[in-house]
């Protein structure tokens, strides 16, 4: 499926759109999961990848180098108003594409109990569960994933 208008673009996590849209990620998660939500802050080393459709930012997804090889998706989003579009499988896509030419071979995230969308999308995109990794090792509302990339 080909989504007219959308320009996805390199962005460093200072980028204002990436803060109104990250910003509006950990909202809409608070909201959901209250004192449950895990509050971790970006490592200075991750990269955005945001994606506007028609010139407006709609996503985003941020990629974080842990280890030699090893990545880890960080605040994969979404605006409501955009969902259901394939908009997720599109940002998906271009950080499993940036990691590999980023020299990573695996990708790990971690999502919430309660996103099944998200849940979703991760297991029919060829991510697996793994054991909680810190700081989500005692985190009840956490899910851990991870993908091997070829």
């Amino acid at each position: 499926m080909v989504i007219e208008g959308v320009e996805l673009r390199a962005v460093p996590p200072t980028d204002p759109a990436v803060l109104d849209l990250t910003t509006a990620q950990q909202a809409e998660l608070a909201a959901m999961y209250g004192a449950d939500q895990p509050l971790v802050a970006l490592h200075p080393d991750v990269a955005f990848t945001l994606l506007a459709v028609d010139g407006a930012p709609v996503g985003c997804v941020g990629l974080q180098p842990v280890a030699p090889g090893l990545g880890e998706i960080k605040r994969m989003y979404v605006v409501p108003s955009a969902r259901g579009w394939g908009l997720s499988r599109v940002l998906l896509d271009a950080v499993e594409a940036a990691a590999l030419s980023s020299g990573m071979t695996r990708l790990r995230l971690e999502t919430g109990t309660k996103q099944v969308e998200a849940i979703a999308l991760y297991t029919n995109h060829g991510y697996r569960p793994t054991p909680p990794y810190p700081p989500f090792e005692n985190e009840v509302a956490s899910l851990c994933y991870a993908k091997d990339l070829y």
